[in-house]
């Protein structure tokens, strides 16, 4: 028992001496009674600094307070500066009063802060001299967001803020700065503790937002996720950006699994890692010590390190003393010297080492360096490193730097399936050739991606092979392209799955439009084309070989007879009657003499028919009355004529005219043909927000018909226009319309194309693999592939239209055009043959009975001189026979010319005589 006594006595021996070579320094710090964690904090550090150097400790003297009240603040900090405190540590931001601040910078007592407080104007700075803040800057923090999500890792376009509203926006304004506040670039929406967080997450799901920044703090985190995930928030292409750096501590990792497969991003202050050699360069470890596992508690830890690094180097050096004085009494000069030596301080001088990295207070007693991990925490798995020297560093590369032990430390074993390669699903809709379902043949099923079949199918297999993707093909149940309702606010089709993120691709005759480009990202076009209007094709005509008449009718051709006639009886009778157009008196054989008078049927009905064919005649009238009125006729026959010419060329040249309706002008102007086009589709819009006068006149017809003149789509235009035979006409995309041209005989198309537009393939908005796809287009056209398929689809040799049927109108024209006039000929040629021969038998017989012989001497005699073409004199009797003369009753030509020229020569000197 006394040996136990003794024991006792000098160990308090032992322990008094030493007492007397401790410095003991009084801090005091100011908790509000919710941040007991942080309190504990605070007493761990000071356990651990205490037990760094025995001839310094500190004894901390805490007090709490339960509501936000300056005075009481003011209260606290005097008790706690008449105890002889050296320093005061805290309250938190919950405060919004600076008096504790003011307190310290009048009394020398420094002033440590350990989170974020409002950022202090120059003027501020003055009555805050001694205080200084280990946590980073909110405005470097907010620079850091920006560098993050402006990198080429990120590259977020446009995206929702979603903040609580306690939050500290200043944290935030580089984001704010670096876009506008509208609909394609940053859209703000509040919440509050407490409330149901689905209506949220359902504003900003009818926004169509893929891209959430969410600032939020830990505790509530996994609540407000969670309200998210009925709106279909968590899907491959959502992207969510957690800016709380206490986040690995929300308990979010609970989300991991196959159906979470949202990309998270996360950041956190990186902490410090315990290296082999205490070196601050080797950051790479991922073994962290949790015992101070939250930012606050780390900065705590780091705000007590600071102090006591600075006070045991302030402490050695003349002139330092406690403080004892009362509150508003005295100034401690240690004080100011002391926050100096705090500025001083590197994380490589301090023992033990900062909780966060790269801690440095500036001449304002602010930090501005820090490093920030860029993670997942659903797997808590660190992919970047940002500092304000390297901006935003690939965690990967970085390993590959470090030293070989880091280097082969492996990573968790969770897989990220935010980052698995994800199987498209591909929206379309089913049109012919774009898409459709492949006919099976007897004895074959099709299952998956081999049951559809068309140009877009094609599309989508080429990309997936040059982009490297895996695909399903989704036809959508309302069979729709995309179009907004501006009643229920709501899209439907293809743009619909992809902005319910049900698809990934949508892909068919798409055309890129301002509208879905508001709600939709497109790749590169794949195919350029234009409108035009579908419509029936008359069947071609059957030829009329007596077209040359259509100009008058049978009863303008049978007036014109009878006026010829009337005409040629007319001129007989004045030819008679007038004296001017008897010819002089002549004898003739009987010794008397006679007038003639050259006007009787033959030549006045050649006089007639001449002036009508515009050839002229040798028979011209020399008294007034038949030269007023053969002028009259030649007036008539004038008029006639040229009427009939004009007419002609008019019939001919609109017979070549395939109808009246050749332009969309056309179409607008008249009312007998209806036309329409697919309701909803791109070219109801594109005529529906035209300014263009005949696009606007052309929709408000297409409104005003009925029956409704739109459809669904394009299969169900193709009948209507057959069956019509010219009297409804559709509007449609040139490419569509070469399709169904090419495979129905009855379609044609008129006129030019116009409104230029797009097919192009749609993505959610701010897809990062739209790029891709863009690339594998432009690709796939430069090496002809894109012209292969478009002839393989639109340019078939499918049709079973009659290829002889002249398409095109060159303007020329066939025999079935102009043959009624070479029978108009051939019959003139033969009944002037016919008339010829009568007449020629007509004289033989003359000849016959004249000169008393037989009719087939007369007929053999006159034959064969007809036949002898290249004899040119005739003489008077060929049927008489002569010593010369031939079996044919023909003498010599040579003596029969003589002796008629002597014949001749007698006769004519015994009448001189």
């Amino acid at each position: 028992m006394h040996g136990l006594q003794f024991l006792v006595l000098l160990a308090l021996a032992i322990a008094s001496g030493a007492n007397e070579d401790t410095l003991v320094i009084k801090i005091g710090a100011i908790f509000f009674d919710t941040e007991m964690k942080l309190a504990d904090a605070f007493s761990a550090a000071l356990e651990e600094v205490n037990a760094i150097n025995p001839a310094l400790k500190l004894d901390a003297i805490k007090r709490y307070v339960t509501v936000d009240d300056s005075i009481v603040l003011q209260d606290i900090s005097c008790d706690l500066i008449g105890s002889g405190v050296a320093a005061i540590f805290g309250p938190s931001s919950k405060t919004n009063s600076d008096i504790v601040e003011v307190l310290c910078n009048m009394t020398g007592i420094p002033h440590l802060q350990f989170d974020w407080h409002p950022q202090q104007s120059n003027r501020e700075r003055m009555n805050h001299q001694l205080t200084v803040n280990v946590a980073p800057m909110e405005l470097s923090l907010s620079a850091a967001f920006s560098d993050i999500l402006a990198s080429k890792t990120f590259d977020w376009k446009s995206f929702t803020i979603a903040y609580e509203r306690s939050s500290h926006l200043i944290r935030l304004q580089h984001i704010l700065a670096w876009k506008q506040l509208h609909k394609a670039g940053i859209k703000m929406q509040e919440f509050e503790r407490g409330d149901d967080y689905r209506i949220l997450w359902k504003r900003i799901n009818n926004a169509r937002e893929k891209f959430v920044l969410l600032d939020c703090p830990s505790d509530i985190l996994v609540d407000v996720i969670n309200a998210s995930i009925g709106y279909n928030m968590t899907g491959s292409f959502n992207h969510l950006f957690l800016t709380n750096l206490d986040t690995h501590l929300s308990g979010i990792d609970g989300f991991y699994s196959r159906d979470f497969t949202v990309a998270v991003a996360a950041v956190r202050i990186r902490t410090y890692v315990p290296p082999p050699v205490h070196d601050e360069i080797d950051v790479f470890d991922n073994s962290v010590d949790t015992s101070f596992s939250s930012l606050g508690s780390q900065l705590v830890y780091d705000s007590i390190v600071l102090f006591y690094n600075a006070l045991l180097e302030i402490s050695q050096r003349p002139g330092f003393y406690i403080p004892n004085f009362s509150c508003g009494r005295g100034f401690w000069q240690p004080g100011p010297r002391l926050v100096e030596q705090m500025k001083q301080i590197t994380p490589k001088m301090v023992k033990p080492p900062f909780k966060t990295q790269r801690l440095q207070i500036n001449a304002d007693g602010q930090r501005e360096d820090f490093n920030l991990e860029v993670y997942n925490p659903i797997i808590d798995r660190v992919t970047h490193i940002w500092n304000k020297e390297f901006q935003l560093v690939d965690f990967g590369k970085l390993r590959e730097n470090s030293t070989q032990a880091l280097k082969q430390k492996r990573l968790q074993n969770k897989e990220d399936f935010s980052q698995k390669p994800i199987r498209y699903t591909v929206a379309t809709r089913v049109g012919k050739p774009y898409f459709s379902w492949r006919e099976e043949p007897e004895g074959v099923h099709y299952e998956g991606n081999e049951r559809f079949e068309g140009y877009a199918v094609d599309l989508i297999y080429m990309l997936a092979q040059e982009c490297k993707f895996d695909f399903n093909f989704e036809p959508v149940r309302d069979n729709k392209y995309g179009s907004y309702d501006a009643n229920t606010d709501e899209w439907d089709g293809i743009i619909r799955q992809l902005i319910d993120n049900n698809a990934q691709i949508g892909i068919c005759d798409l055309t890129i439009t301002q509208a879905r480009r508001s709600v939709v990202d497109f790749t590169v076009p794949f195919m350029q084309l234009g409108i035009s209007i579908l419509s029936y094709k008359e069947p071609p005509p059957k030829a009329d070989i007596y077209a040359f008449l259509n100009p008058y009718n049978a009863e303008v051709w049978l007036f014109v007879m009878i006026a010829m006639m009337i005409t040629a009886f007319a001129l007989i009778f004045t030819g008679r009657i007038d004296q001017y157009e008897w010819d002089q008196p002549v004898e003739n054989v009987n010794r008397e003499m006679e007038r003639q008078n050259i006007w009787h049927l033959s030549n006045a009905l050649w006089l007639v028919l001449g002036s009508m064919l515009n050839q002229g005649c040798d028979l011209l009238p020399r008294g007034l009355p038949m030269r007023l009125l053969t002028a009259f006729w030649w007036i008539f026959a004038l008029l006639i004529s040229q009427t009939y010419i004009a007419k002609l060329a008019a019939f001919i040249t609109s017979s070549k005219i395939a109808g009246d309706i050749g332009s969309l002008h056309d179409l607008v102007d008249q009312n007998k043909v209806q036309f329409g086009t697919i309701r909803g589709g791109a070219t109801s819009v594109y005529f529906s927000e035209s300014n263009d006068t005949d696009n606007r006149m052309a929709w408000n017809k297409m409104l005003s018909f009925k029956p409704d003149a739109f459809t669904k789509n394009n299969e169900e235009a193709v009948d209507p226009v057959k069956l019509s035979k010219g009297t409804y006409a559709f509007l449609m995309e040139t490419t569509n319309l070469q399709y169904y041209v090419q495979r129905n005989c009855e379609l044609t198309q008129i006129g030019e194309s116009f409104g230029e537009k797009h097919y192009g393939i749609a993505v959610p908005l701010n897809a990062d693999f739209r790029s891709n796809l863009s690339v594998g287009i432009l690709r796939l056209s430069e090496r002809g592939e894109l012209f292969k398929l478009r002839n393989k689809w639109f340019n078939s040799n499918e049709s079973t239209c009659d290829s002889n049927v002249p398409t095109i109108d060159d303007g020329q024209f066939d025999m079935d055009s102009v043959g009624g006039l070479f029978v108009v000929l051939i019959v003139g040629v033969v009944v002037g043959l016919v008339i010829g021969v009568a007449e020629f038998l007509w004289h033989v017989q003359r000849i016959s009975v004249k000169e008393k012989i037989p009719p087939m001497l007369a007929l053999k005699a006159e034959f064969y001189f007809v036949i002898r073409f290249w004899l040119t004199r005739k003489p008077l009797h060929t049927y008489r026979q002569s010593r010369d003369s031939t079996s044919t009753g023909y003498s010599s030509l040579e003596q029969i010319t003589s002796a008629s020229s002597a014949k001749k020569k007698k006769k004519t000197r015994r009448i001189e005589k």
